[in-house]
C-alpha cells in the first residue's frame, strides 16, 4: 500500500466520520514550493462556528525544494455546508517553528466530493530543513548550512547558532598584552577555535557612546597602549547610540541594531503568529522594542439565530476577534428563535414576553372585559395579524343599519357594528326611504307619489289611486258657519271632527258620509282624541267642558267640572298597562297668560299638574314618557313654548326651546310625536322645529305663514297646515303645497291621518278635505 493511501487511511477517522460522502466530503491538496516541511498540520471546521474542528498531522514529502500531500476531508452531520480548512508547515515538528499557513472556506453540501488545493511557500536555500527567518523561519543564515537555531558557535565572526550573538565564550575584541609590552586585541584563530592577542595598524577606535565597540566610521589610530575613548575593534555602526553595533540584540524599531545590514533581521515582523488566548495574527514591533503579536483579544459573542442583534442567554463561543457571522456581543435575548423578542423590544400582542422583563402582553389589558362600547360581551385579546388588540366577542357584532321611519328596513348608507342595538335599527339595509315608514320593499303601493315598494319607480300607483293620473284632495266640507277645529282616526276609515258651537260629526269605518251629531255634545269644542279600542271620541273645549261619545250612541256623555279652570286645546290619550290615560292642556281661565295641565287615570277626578308658563295649544305623545304639550306666552314680545312630562313626578318641565335662535315671539300650535327619536312642532311664521331624542332644533321652513297643525310618518313625511287654508307637505329635502283652499279664505286648524294615503284636514269655514278620495 502506498503513502499516500495510507495518509488517507489515516486521517479519515481524525477529519471525519468514516469513509462515506453522504455528509459531503473534500479531497485537500497541500502544496509546497520552496522548502520542505518537517510537519504539515490540516484542519477543517464549520465556518460558521457549530461544533469542534477536526485536525491531523502529517510529515512532508518530496524534495527540499517542495512538494505536496493529499488528504480526505469530510464533513459533520451536526455542521453547515460552509466549512473552513486550514494547512500549517512547520520546520522540524509540528511542535517547533510555524512556518506558514493558508486557509480557505468552501460551500460542501450533502452528498458532494470536492476538490481543493492549499498552497504553502517559503525559502530553505542551504537545504538545511531550517526555513530563512525573512520567510518565517528560524534560520539566520540561510545561505550556511553549519548556521541553523542549535549550532555550535565557533569564533568565525558569525552567529552560528541564530542566538542573535556572534563568537559568544571567545571575547573577541576585548584588549589584550602582549609579550612586547604592548596591548593587542584577542581575535579568532584560523581554525575558528580560539583566540590569539594580536595589534595592527590602526587598531584602536574611537568608541563615543561608550557601548565597547568602537566606530567603523573613522579610521583608527595606532598605539602601544590603548588610548582614552577608544576601543580595540571597529564593530559599532552607529557610535552615537548605546544600542547599534556589531553583535547587538536587534530590537523591533526599523533600525539596523547588529549593524549587519538589515532592518528587525530575524524578528519575522509581519508573519502569522499567536497571541493570547491562542488568537492568531501578525508580528508586529512593541513601544519598547520587542516582537508582539498583533492578534485580535479574544471576546465572548452569543448565538444571534433570529437576527435581531441580540444574542442568546445560553453559554457564549470564545472569538478572536469582535465579529463573527451569526454571532454578536450582547446575550439579553430570552428567546432567539423569534426577532420580536429581546430586553428593550417594543411590546406586542403576541402572548410572548417581547422586552424580556418576565410577564407577557403588558399593557394591553388581556383578559379584561371589552365591547361594552357595541353592547357586546368579551375579553381582550391578541390580534395575530398585527400585533395589536381585539375584542373576543362571545357573539360578535353585526352590521345593523339606521332605521329612523320604524319599518324594520335600514338606510344603507348608515351601517353600524354593534350587538345589542337600540330601537330604531335594523340588520336590513334595503330602504330606498328611511324618512318613510311606508315606502321599504315590502310595503304596498299606496296613492302618495312615493315609490313606496322601492322598485324605483312610481307609475304603479295608478292601480292604487282613484284615477290612472292619481289621487286628489277631495273636499267634504258642510256648512260655511262650521268652524272645525280638530280631527281624529281610528280603524280603518272612521274619522271624528269636532269644533265650536256644540259642531260634532263622525264617519264609521266602511261608510262615506258623516252623521251630524251637533247639538248632542254641549260645548264649545277645541280638541277631540279618539279611544282605538272602541272608538270613542273624548272631547275637550272652552270655560271647563269636557266630553266623550260613542260612535253609535245618540247622546253625550259631558263631564265638564273635570276640566276646572281650563279652556281645552288640545287632547290625548296615551297607553299605559291598564288602558289609556287621558291628557288636556290649555288655557288657564283665572290666569289668560299661563296654562294647564290635566292628566285622568281612570280615577274620578282628574290629577291636576303643575303650572306652566305661557297657553298651551296642543299635546301629542306616543307614551307617558313621550309626551310633548306646545305653546307660548301672548304678552307682547314674549316667546314660545315645549314641555316634556315626567310621568313619575306627575311633572311637566320646560325644554327651553325659547332660548334657540330664531324663535323670538312664535308661538307654537301643534306638536306630533312619530317616534322616541323625532317629534316636530309648528307655530306662527312659518317655524318648525324637530325633536331627535335629545334637543329641539330648527328645522326649515314652507313659507313665513301662520302654522298650525302638523302630521308626520317619518322625517320624509311632513305635512303641515296653515292659518290661510294651505298644506305643505316635506318629502326629506324640500317644502312643496299640496292643498290650497283659498276659496273662500280660511285657516285649516288640524291635520290627522292613517298613512300618506289616508290624510284629513279641517279648518274654518266648513272645510274638510281628504286625501286622497
Amino acid at each position: 500500500m502506498s503513502s499516500r493511501v495510507l495518509l488517507l487511511v489515516g486521517v479519515l477517522t481524525l477529519l471525519g466520520t468514516g469513509c462515506r460522502n453522504t455528509e459531503g466530503a473534500v479531497k485537500l491538496t497541500v502544496s509546497y514550493e520552496g522548502f520542505k516541511p518537517g510537519c504539515i498540520r490540516v484542519a477543517v471546521k464549520d465556518a460558521n462556528g457549530e461544533g469542534e474542528a477536526r485536525t491531523t498531522e502529517v510529515p512532508g514529502k518530496g524534495e527540499f525544494t517542495g512538494g505536496a500531500v493529499t488528504v480526505a476531508v469530510f464533513r459533520e452531520a451536526s455542521w453547515s455546508n460552509s466549512l473552513l480548512l486550514t494547512a500549517e508547515a512547520f520546520e522540524k515538528e509540528c511542535t517547533g517553528t510555524k512556518v506558514v499557513s493558508a486557509s480557505e472556506t468552501m460551500t460542501v453540501n450533502k452528498g458532494d466530493v470536492s476538490k481543493l488545493e492549499l498552497k504553502l511557500a517559503a525559502t530553505d536555500a542551504d537545504q538545511d530543513g531550517y526555513v530563512s527567518e525573512a520567510t518565517g523561519g528560524s534560520d539566520c543564515n540561510d545561505k550556511s548550512t553549519a548556521a541553523y537555531p542549535g549550532a555550535k558557535e565557533i569564533c568565525n565572526n558569525q552567529d552560528d547558532n541564530c542566538d542573535d550573538v556572534q563568537d559568544e565564550g571567545f571575547n573577541v575584541g576585548l584588549v589584550c598584552d602582549k609579550s612586547d609590552g604592548c596591548q593587542g586585541a584577542w581575535t579568532c584563530n584560523a581554525e575558528g577555535t580560539a583566540t590569539t592577542c594580536e595589534a595592527k595598524e590602526g587598531q584602536w577606535h574611537p568608541d563615543a557612546d561608550k557601548d565597547g565597540k568602537g566606530s567603523n566610521k573613522v579610521p583608527g589610530i595606532t598605539a602601544c597602549k590603548q588610548p582614552d575613548g577608544y576601543v580595540a575593534n571597529d564593530l559599532d555602526c552607529d557610535d552615537n547610540n548605546v544600542q547599534r553595533y556589531t553583535g547587538a540584540p536587534e530590537l523591533c524599531n526599523a533600525v539596523d541594531d547588529n549593524c549587519d545590514g538589515e532592518e528587525d533581521d530575524g524578528l519575522r515582523v509581519g508573519q502569522d503568529c499567536t497571541g493570547q488566548s491562542g488568537c492568531g495574527g501578525k508580528r508586529a514591533c512593541a513601544t519598547d522594542g520587542g516582537v508582539v503579536c498583533d492578534s485580535p483579544e479574544l471576546t465572548i459573542l452569543y448565538a444571534d439565530k433570529d437576527q435581531d442583534t441580540h444574542g442568546a442567554l445560553d453559554a457564549g463561543k470564545p472569538h478572536c476577534g469582535s465579529t463573527l457571522p451569526g454571532y454578536v456581543a450582547s446575550s439579553d435575548d430570552c428567546d432567539d428563535t423569534r426577532a420580536n423578542v429581546y430586553t428593550g423590544a417594543p411590546e406586542i400582542c403576541d402572548d410572548l414576553d417581547n422586552n424580556c422583563n418576565g410577564p407577557k402582553d403588558e399593557g394591553f389589558g388581556v383578559g379584561e372585559d371589552c365591547g361594552q362600547e357595541l353592547g357586546c360581551t368579551g375579553k381582550k385579546a391578541c390580534d395575530n395579524s398585527d400585533g395589536g388588540v381585539l375584542c373576543a366577542y362571545v357573539t360578535p357584532p353585526s352590521t345593523y343599519y339606521t332605521d329612523e321611519d320604524r319599518d324594520s328596513y335600514g338606510n344603507p348608507d348608515a351601517g353600524v357594528m354593534i350587538c345589542a342595538p337600540d330601537a330604531g335599527y335594523s340588520l336590513n339595509a334595503d330602504d330606498c326611504n328611511d324618512g318613510n315608514p311606508f315606502t321599504n320593499p315590502d310595503a304596498g303601493e299606496l296613492c302618495d307619489g312615493e315609490d313606496n315598494n322601492c322598485n324605483g319607480t312610481t307609475e304603479d300607483e295608478g292601480t292604487v289611486c282613484p284615477t290612472p293620473d292619481g289621487g286628489s284632495w277631495v273636499e267634504q266640507s258642510s256648512g260655511s258657519g262650521d268652524n272645525w277645529k280638530s280631527v281624529a282616526v281610528w280603524g280603518d276609515g272612521g274619522v271624528w271632527v269636532t269644533g265650536g258651537s256644540n259642531l260634532l260629526q263622525v264617519r264609521r269605518p266602511g261608510e262615506m258620509s258623516f252623521d251630524n251629531l251637533s247639538g248632542q255634545c254641549t260645548g264649545a269644542w277645541n280638541a277631540v282624541w279618539v279611544d282605538p279600542r272602541d272608538g270613542k271620541a273624548i272631547l275637550g273645549g272652552e270655560n271647563a267642558t269636557v266630553g266623550s261619545h260613542l260612535p253609535g250612541a245618540t247622546n253625550c256623555e259631558n263631564n265638564g267640572t273635570y276640566a276646572t279652570d281650563t279652556d281645552v286645546r288640545g287632547i290625548i290619550g296615551v297607553p299605559t298597562d291598564s288602558g289609556f290615560d287621558i291628557h288636556l292642556i290649555g288655557k288657564d281661565r283665572l290666569h289668560p297668560y299661563e296654562g294647564r295641565v290635566l292628566r285622568y287615570t281612570g280615577l274620578t277626578a282628574p290629577l291636576v299638574g303643575n303650572p306652566v308658563g305661557g297657553q298651551l295649544w296642543d299635546v301629542h305623545g306616543i307614551s307617558q314618557e313621550i309626551l310633548f304639550a306646545v305653546g307660548g306666552h301672548e304678552r307682547p314680545g314674549e316667546d314660545a313654548r315645549i314641555y316634556s312630562f315626567k310621568p313619575d313626578q306627575n311633572l311637566w318641565v320646560d325644554e327651553n326651546v325659547q332660548s334657540i335662535s330664531g324663535i323670538g315671539d312664535k308661538i307654537l300650535r301643534g306638536v306630533w310625536v312619530v317616534n322616541p327619536r323625532l317629534a316636530y312642532a309648528v307655530g306662527m311664521g312659518g317655524t318648525v322645529l324637530m325633536w331627535n331624542g335629545a334637543s329641539w332644533n330648527l328645522h326649515s321652513k314652507p313659507s313665513t305663514e301662520n302654522l298650525l297643525s302638523v302630521l308626520a310618518f317619518g322625517k320624509n313625511a311632513v305635512y303641515v297646515s296653515t292659518d290661510n287654508g294651505k298644506v305643505y307637505r316635506y318629502n326629506g329635502s324640500s317644502w312643496s303645497t299640496v292643498l290650497n283652499s283659498s276659496s273662500p279664505t280660511g285657516a285649516l286648524n288640524d291635520l290627522a291621518g292613517t298613512s300618506p294615503a289616508d290624510i284629513w284636514v279641517v279648518g274654518d269655514k266648513g272645510k274638510r278635505f281628504h286625501w286622497p278620495q
